[in-house]
């Protein structure tokens, strides 16, 4: 995972809104950089390896496309060449943004690691149990990405043991019990668990997003939200529960014929969310309760000294009659009040002067 020095990884899912044209996919990658993404991320798949020849469509995807059909001749269409992987990457490089993909099956797992030479890979959250394909995976060279989406604590503790391929994580009475915390420091190193909620738009009943605390709490790994909520208010949410990646679908146009668009956001949107993250980082600081740079200047004007509310002569004992707290600062510290009381003055005192 990039170094970002403590800063929310952003990434932009292209997914299948590049519509099967690469000239789409290369413009969006453009985009993603011009909005302050981090990542620009898309998806290897055939559908003949995906789904079957009856597979009917998702209900959201008959919603967002208004259409009812085989899945595999919506997905069809949606599909790129493996040499278009190629070209984007490189384009992507070029445009200085780190390239992301999910595969859908081993073949495509092998074709990104081996052939593709990724490093990085992101696991969808239909896949999360596809233990063949899970195989694949080398935690000592590829940092991982995880969507928990339709998943619960159990599934998610067994596909982590299975890709440790050691026992870290046992549920109990639906709790996550640390097995080896050797291994967890490592787990923690090389992969990142992504909250989500599968359904596109998601309702924002649905969204649960204490579930990323959850994840943090008892798995002890990074977490993150990969989000498919309307706007960008789950994201900036997120964050600021300490989601460490926020992964969400970027369009050029949500009216585009396809799947996913209706549930993603414009290059004004994604660019205006970013831009909040980033506002929220800023203003979250770094926890510490101490003096801001910026109070000094107001601490003598904010802050009181404790004055004389009459006239007081010397050898007088100072009393709640003749002693106030009033601005400015500059005085003896209010919070010695009581210790002035029924002490004699060491010299004369007029209204409001400082003691």
């Amino acid at each position: 995972m990039i170094k970002q020095h403590n800063k929310v990884i952003v990434i932009a899912e292209v997914g299948v809104n590049h519509n099967g044209k690469i000239k789409i996919a290369k413009k969006m990658i453009k985009i993603a950089k011009n909005c302050g993404a981090d990542y620009v991320k898309f998806q290897n798949w055939k559908a003949n390896n995906l789904v079957t020849e009856n597979a009917k469509m998702a209900p959201y995807q008959i919603k967002n496309t208004k259409k009812k059909q085989r899945q595999i001749d919506l997905l069809k269409p949606l599909e790129l060449k493996k040499n278009d992987y190629f070209i984007l990457k490189t384009f992507a490089n070029k445009n200085k943004i780190n390239f992301l993909s999910s595969p859908f099956d081993e073949e495509n797992y092998l074709f990104l690691t081996k052939n593709l030479k990724c490093k990085e890979i992101k696991i969808p959250s239909g896949e999360i149990n596809n233990f063949l394909m899970l195989s694949n995976i080398n935690l000592k060279k590829e940092y991982i990405f995880i969507s928990t989406g339709m998943s619960n604590l159990e599934e998610i503790a067994h596909t982590l043991n299975f890709i440790a391929k050691k026992k870290v994580f046992k549920v109990k009475k639906s709790r996550i019990i640390i097995n080896d915390k050797k291994k967890l420091l490592f787990l923690k190193k090389r992969l990142c668990l992504l909250h989500c909620v599968t359904d596109y738009p998601v309702d924002d009943k649905f969204a649960n997003l204490n579930a990323i605390k959850t994840l943090e709490k008892e798995f002890q790994l990074n977490v993150g939200y990969s989000d498919h909520t309307a706007g960008i208010l789950a994201p900036i949410i997120a964050a600021s529960l300490g989601a460490k990646v926020i992964e969400k679908h970027i369009t050029l146009n949500k009216r585009l014929k396809g799947p996913d668009h209706k549930a993603s956001l414009n290059p004004i949107e994604f660019k205006k969310m970013v831009k909040q993250i980033r506002k929220l980082e800023t203003m979250m600081g770094n926890g510490k309760k101490v003096l801001q740079k910026c109070e000094i200047k107001n601490i003598l004007i904010a802050r009181k000294s404790i004055v004389a509310k009459k006239n007081i002569k010397q050898g007088q004992l100072f009393s709640n009659l003749n002693l106030g707290i009033k601005r400015p600062a500059g005085g003896i510290n209010p919070s010695k009040y009581f210790n002035l009381i029924g002490k004699k003055s060491k010299k004369n005192y007029k209204i409001d002067q400082k003691i």
